[in-house]
């Protein structure tokens, strides 16, 4: 027995997934039709969320999200938009009361099949690797696989406007579809045209073997359901679905046959809810397949289309396209730009010329983008491409009804943001938030506990110009799969606070690394979880009393040290804390010289990172004891002949600058560092580490500059050469006014040396006799300014009398 009966009963309106033309056309074949009951194209496991679609508070771009209860993570979304047929056909049905239901593959089967392949895959990754002969591809299909037979199956409506002889299929089912006065006939035009493109390829050529296992799954199981409701009722049928698939729904398959391709399909629990989605997720550039290219264009075109039906008359055209442009010109002002109502009516024009230019009923998104570029922008990008962003994308976040069974996790954060007065968007936004009010703790204290569960809705950007941690600035913007984030976490608790602070302990227990377990142990006392906080601490002086790494565990002071010296708006265990920096700072310093001998220069560079912020942090610990035990660590490396230069140069010189070391010490220091006996790669690298990230001790301390300054008179010319990568490196912290003062300074140096000693005449043939000789040259006077901007001097040093 066929499966499909009564076809004279069924109506099937293939469409594309998100477009207002496709979703005014469902709309009227419906109208016309008028089924008993309406089968869409959609995962049967939401079948319960469909009456929400009939709710005012729902407000697209909204999302069904179905999970596997076992992984949250093994997920699927099915965005909706305004302007999407579905949702337009779920809303006809549920406003006359007609029965709705999806028909496509259940997401049960889905992502039990998607969970299989996966664990097949691990499998054989933990085997020898090798893909088993049941996956591969047919034989062949490699090689009749070409670019033009993948873009029919990956976009068969782009596939035919390059037949139709248009290069962007964009404007092709635009002029065609969405702003064509179009009636129901559109339906069976686009079922002819795609059932003589099914039948004229074979699958084999499109698909690899799973892939035609799955799309011949999805399309036996509509069958199926399309044959159920034929039989359920004796009134008429109509099914939305995706243009690619009304051919193979069309077809009389007998329906044993259908029920054996769905015999053995793996399947898992699921469940599934509605999510707020974002335009911009709506768009192809966010990588979603079934996107379109600008959704905020289209939910205008929805919006016109509806306000005027006959949406291809001249009276029409001009109030879609002054609306447009008017909205651009709104966008405009409001970032600071002119936009006068004379623009407006001007741009409205070039569109609607532009249009009729084109054979247009109405102008397209590319008319309206080239009128407010000529007219509006005077030309300029930067407008165009805001105008792109927050109008012809769009940045709008759906809403859903509060009755929406929602996971408690996403239900308590939405209570959280109606509280905090926090709304979603998807596109970067900044807030300023003062931790010394109760609004704004409360927020700092949301954000930072999302980013404890891994869901980064706003990412810090410092404290602005302000000292202290009283003050935060964040980045804010909404990502979809942030939804998925929160289904993650439902293992860790119920409420964001709960499940943060469990996320926290957990994984500090498997962080590796001290300085990862220091950065939880900050991110739990900045979420205000004091408990967690706790335990983390604990975690960390288990973890540092295990280890020996002197490194590791200076690692763990910076995140730390912060909060000590300046304290924090929020509650926090300050006794556990203190003990805990204290006794990582006493293990640092205990070790801190063996740890510099014998290293490698990776070593030794890395090494010398992490001291740089560890010193910093220990300027921020106001204890003396700390202090004093910190400057005799630092004197063990500087006078430690077993240290790496590099090291050795940095301790001499932060105990400099922290006035441990007299001006006569640390030159003696650097002579001895700088002496001849010293080989000059070990030299260098302790001149590198002595300057560190400035060269301001050098500009200040003639000394120390004279001692430098000879050091490199001495060198010969091949050790010179093969130091060169290292005072590189080791001058290159030096910002262009340090370099400038720098040569000054030492032509200053020469000056008085030339001044306090009797010069003879250059002999011929000498330096002297050279430079002279170079003066005197045509146009050397005009090139040597140039000469000495290039090498950073200042153009002072040109009177001088040599170089």
């Amino acid at each position: 027995m066929a499966v499909l009966k009564h076809t004279d009963r069924l109506h099937l309106f293939g469409i594309r997934h998100h477009g207002p033309g496709s979703a005014r056309g469902v709309l009227a074949a419906l109208e016309v039709a008028d089924p008993e009951v309406v089968l869409i194209e959609g995962p049967p496991d939401a079948d319960n969320m469909i009456p929400f679609a009939a709710s005012p508070a729902m407000r697209p771009p909204v999302a069904l999200l179905v999970h596997a209860d076992e992984d949250p993570s093994n997920a699927s979304f099915y965005p909706l938009a305004e302007f999407s047929p579905e949702w337009q056909a779920m809303r006809w049905a549920l406003s006359r009361g007609r029965p709705v239901r999806f028909i496509d593959l259940p997401s049960a089967i889905r992502l039990g099949e998607r969970a299989r392949l996966a664990a097949g895959a691990a499998a054989r990754a933990g085997g020898d690797g090798q893909a088993s002969a049941d996956d591969a591809a047919p034989p062949g299909v490699a090689a009749s696989n070409p670019v033009e037979l993948s873009r029919i199956h990956r976009d068969p409506l782009a596939y035919l406007a390059g037949i139709a002889g248009y290069d962007d299929s964009e404007a092709w089912w635009n002029a065609l579809v969405e702003q064509g006065a179009h009636g129901p006939e559109i339906f069976s035009s686009l079922e002819s045209a795609i059932t003589e493109l099914r039948a004229a390829i074979d699958p084999t050529s499109l698909w690899c073997a799973e892939e035609i296992r799955i799309e011949s799954s999805r399309e036996a199981h509509m069958r199926l359901a399309i044959a159920d409701a034929l039989t359920a009722t004796g009134g008429q049928v109509a099914v939305v679905c995706g243009a690619w698939h009304v051919p193979a729904l069309r077809q009389k398959v007998p329906a044993k046959d259908d029920r054996a391709v769905l015999k053995g399909l793996a399947k898992i629990k699921v469940t599934a809810t509605w999510v707020p989605w974002t335009e911009t997720r709506l768009a192809t550039g966010s990588g979603y397949g079934a996107g379109v290219a600008s959704p905020g264009w289209y939910a205008h075109l929805w919006d016109e289309l509806q306000r005027h039906r006959s949406g291809g008359d001249t009276l029409a055209a001009n109030a879609f396209t002054s609306r447009w442009q008017g909205r651009v010109a709104a966008l405009l002002r409001k970032s600071g730009r002119p936009a006068s109502t004379a623009s407006i009516i001007e741009a409205a024009r070039l569109a609607l010329s532009l249009a009729a230019l084109r054979d247009l009923a109405l102008p397209g998104i590319e008319e309206m983008r080239e009128a407010s570029l000529a007219t509006l922008c005077d030309g300029e990008a930067a407008p165009l491409k805001l105008i792109e962003q927050e109008l012809i994308t769009g940045r709008g976040v759906g809403e859903i009804d509060g009755g929406v069974p929602q996971m408690p996790l996403a239900a308590d954060l939405a209570r959280w943001q109606k509280k905090l007065k926090l709304k979603p968007e998807a596109l970067d936004s900044d807030i300023s938030l003062d931790l010394r009010s109760d609004a704004g703790l409360a927020k700092s204290q949301l954000l930072h506990r999302l980013s404890l569960i891994n869901v980064r809705w706003g990412k810090m950007q410092g404290s602005g110009s302000s000292r202290g941690t009283f003050r935060e600035n964040w980045r804010m913007r909404w990502e979809p799969e942030y939804s998925v984030c929160l289904a993650e976490a439902l293992v860790f608790g119920t409420t964001v606070e709960q499940a943060a602070g469990n996320a926290a302990i957990a994984a500090a227990v498997k962080e590796p690394s001290l300085a990862g377990i220091s950065a939880l142990v900050r991110g739990c006392l900045d979420a205000g979880l004091e408990k967690a906080a706790e335990a983390t601490i604990a975690t960390l002086q288990r973890q540092a009393s295990q280890s020996s790494d002197v490194a590791a565990l200076g690692g763990a002071i910076p995140p730390l040290a912060g909060i000590l010296r300046y304290g924090t708006a929020r509650e926090m265990p300050v006794a556990p804390l203190r003990l805990l920096v204290t006794s990582l700072v006493e293990a640092v310093c205990a070790g801190l010289v063996y740890a510099c001998r014998s290293l490698q220069a990776g070593e030794a560079g890395d090494m010398r990172l992490r001291l740089t912020d560890l010193n910093v942090a220990m300027g921020l610990i106001d204890d003396d004891k700390l202090s004093s035990d910190w400057l005799h660590a630092l004197s063990c490396v500087a006078g430690d002949q077993s240290v790496h230069p590099l090291l050795a140069g940095f301790a001499v010189r932060a105990l400099y600058d922290q006035g441990a070391l007299s001006q006569d010490v640390t030159a003696s220091h650097l002579s001895r560092a700088l002496s001849p006996s010293v080989p000059p790669l070990a030299a260098g690298d302790w001149i590198d580490g002595f300057l560190g990230t400035s060269g301001q001790i050098l500009l200040h301390d003639m000394t120390l500059r004279t001692i430098i300054d000879a050091w490199l008179l001495s060198l010969g010319e091949e050790e010179f050469t093969n130091l060169l990568p290292v005072l590189r490196r080791g001058f290159s912290s030096f910002d262009r006014s340090e370099r400038r003062r720098m040569l000054d300074e030492i032509a200053k140096l020469r000056d008085a040396a030339a001044a306090a000693t009797p010069v003879a005449p250059p002999l011929p043939g000498t330096a002297g006799d050279v430079w002279a000789d170079a003066k005197a040259a045509p146009g050397f006077a005009a090139a040597l300014p140039l000469l000495l901007t290039i090498l950073g001097a200042s153009p002072d040093a040109s009177q001088g009398d040599g170089p």
